[in-house]
């Protein structure tokens, strides 16, 4: 049993994931950056970070903060808003494709190199001041700590049920469990996926043989799913009701992440099901604990 802290402005964010939106795990090189330029207050704590730039320098883009949301465009013009005031704004619009408006004044510019769909980023600022009209800044922000029993065997457990391993030759389906993933292997895919701190690594799915580190992770602490422009994380308590399917050889995860299979050694039919049963585990695990989606459903039908 381990305990997990969480609170529903992470979860939001997390749940809204695309490229270049990071949430608690952020890469060290942007925040490194986002510390210097963004002119955050020591006492903040950054929950998420979204890049505007090109070559994903962190240098400009928007942060969700515990206090609010600071931003800086790519002109350099540094901004924030608080979450108090934030959810007093009427209407969030997009104008001229890259600037964003809180009721009549324009805030910041969303464009210089960012692929995060505008559309989608109005939905999160939407729902997030929905949330805040109908609850509190304090429901949004206190961390909750659950008691879970997502454990590493368990999930190895799972996941040897869908390995096909030979010892003498290469994995026949791409998927390595636990003792199966060399000492090699795993420094790559560390190094890969930018983990801040070594994770217990307990099963890793190659999905592009041509590039051995493009793939799923799973973790004792969530699932990561990483290609050349995909780049997620969902911790078991967002998994469990995080919506995904097939559309032919891709795996289209959460907010239209689409996620490619083409090139990997397991089935597309067969990676689908391993999510499914790890997801379901998830389920049994957190049953009865309320989620942002929970709250936000209660609210719209106020």
């Amino acid at each position: 049993m381990q305990d997990v802290k969480f609170n529903y402005l992470t979860e939001l964010c997390l749940r809204y994931q695309q490229h270049d939106f990071y949430v608690q795990e952020i890469p060290l090189s942007i925040l490194s950056k986002v510390d210097k330029r963004f002119e955050i207050p020591q006492n903040e704590k950054i929950i998420a970070v979204l890049d505007c730039t090109i070559l994903g320098s962190g240098k400009a883009g928007v942060c969700f903060t515990d206090k609010g949301l600071r931003w800086r465009s790519v002109g350099n013009e540094v901004g924030s808003i608080e979450w108090m005031e934030f959810s007093e704004v009427n209407q969030f619009k997009v104008q001229n494709e890259v600037e964003i408006y809180f009721d009549q004044k324009k805030v910041f510019l969303l464009g210089g190199g960012s692929s995060y769909p505008i559309p989608l980023f109005i939905e999160l600022l939407t729902t997030l001041r929905d949330i805040l009209k109908r609850f509190s800044y304090e429901l949004l922000l206190k961390q909750h700590s659950i008691s879970s029993s997502v454990t590493y065997n368990e999930l190895k457990n799972i996941s040897t049920l869908f390995e096909k391993y030979e010892e003498a030759f290469e994995p026949n389906n791409g998927l390595l469990v636990d003792k199966h993933i060399s000492t090699e292997l795993k420094k790559k895919v560390i190094k890969y996926f930018d983990f801040h701190v070594n994770k217990s690594i307990i099963a890793f799915l190659r999905t592009f043989s041509l590039k051995k580190t493009d793939g799923i992770v799973i973790c004792e602490n969530g699932i990561y799913l990483k290609e050349a422009f995909i780049s997620l994380y969902y911790p078991w308590y967002v998994f469990r009701n995080l919506s995904f399917y097939l559309l032919e050889d891709e795996l289209v995860i959460g907010k239209d992440n689409v996620f490619h299979l083409t090139h990997s050694k397991m089935k597309s039919s067969e990676v689908l099901l391993f999510l499914k049963k790890l997801q379901k585990h998830a389920n049994s695990v957190y049953e009865g604990v309320l989620s942002v989606v929970d709250l936000y459903s209660i609210n719209s039908k106020g």
